[in-house]
């Protein structure tokens, strides 16, 4: 299902984060001047590094909220109340969020790299993920912790 509805989310994701990023300063812009320069492929860039960090995320986030629930249930002897279900999402989701960032954030700079005529292209994934390392540290990486995680922990929680 993350495969199917990547063909809509990617587009979207594209031109939200070349928005972000400056490339383009509005929807119908980034539209058109994708399309004009590189095409519909142009919608698809990042498609791989977005889905091959999509799937093991919610995986991840599956697996540790499931974990959480059956401690409670060890422990209180009973389901969890919807309260106590949204709190164990939320961890569930930031400890996902603290772990995969750094997939993001690869996935991001494959992205937006067209912003930087100036700079040399990143090959691929594995060819972003160690530049990075070695020419920003590990702290790059998790340069958009913060906002990520109070965008996606919430949604989790009231999931």
């Amino acid at each position: 299902s993350t495969i199917c509805c990547s063909v809509v989310s990617t587009p979207q994701m594209m031109i939200c984060d070349n928005i972000m990023a400056g490339t383009y300063p509005n929807l119908i812009s980034a539209t058109r001047e994708l399309m004009k320069d590189k095409g519909l492929a142009g919608f698809y860039t990042g498609w791989w590094p977005g889905i091959a960090g999509k799937i093991p995320s919610y995986g991840l986030t599956w697996t540790l909220f499931e974990q959480n629930k059956r401690i409670h249930s060890s422990v209180f002897k009973r389901p969890a109340k919807d309260i106590e279900n949204s709190i164990m999402g939320c961890m569930a989701s930031a400890t996902t969020v603290c772990i995969m960032i750094p997939m993001d954030t690869v996935k991001t700079r494959l992205v937006t790299q067209m912003n930087y005529p100036d700079m040399v292209a990143y090959k691929g994934i594995n060819d972003c993920f160690r530049r990075v390392l070695k020419e920003e540290g590990v702290g790059a990486f998790y340069r958009g912790l913060t906002p990520r995680l109070l965008s996606v922990v919430p949604m989790i929680g009231i999931q």
